[in-house]
């Protein structure tokens, strides 16, 4: 289970409904274990998803931002390589989730999409940073 919990001068308090719940079902005296794991800046997440849709909104050969996605993430080596039994190699592209990727991660993923974007569509990079501004 996923505790949301923060920071006060008293100590950790629960923030959310379902972790106020959860932390009642510990009864006094007993200790549980917990992995701390800061929280992702949701804004470059935002503007992430935000330069998708422009590159997207730009372009004629991708059928969705999912594809602009998958693309960007090949190009910046975020996959796995999966060796089947007769030496054919698939691939699959791993998750960028806010649990599974940390904000360092992200930060140099990002730098790489932009990259990958900037050879998707006709744009500067200046260009493309003033129009991803302007959509969020």
């Amino acid at each position: 289970m996923l505790l949301r919990l923060i920071k006060s001068s008293n100590g950790f308090i629960p923030a959310d409904d379902e972790t106020h719940e959860a932390l009642k079902s510990v009864a006094m005296g007993n200790d549980i274990f917990v992995e701390y794991k800061p929280r992702r800046n949701y804004g470059n997440h935002k503007r992430l998803f935000s330069m998708l849709k422009i590159v997207f909104d730009n372009q004629s050969h991708y059928r969705s931002i999912d594809n602009i996605l998958e693309i960007c993430k090949f190009r910046a080596g975020y996959f796995d390589t999966i060796v089947m039994h007769n030496g054919e190699k698939h691939y699959k592209t791993k998750s960028i989730s806010f649990f599974t990727m940390d904000e360092d991660e992200f930060k140099k993923f990002f730098s790489s999409c932009i990259d990958t974007c900037l050879e998707l569509v006709a744009m500067s990079r200046a260009d493309l940073e003033d129009a991803i501004l302007r959509y969020c």
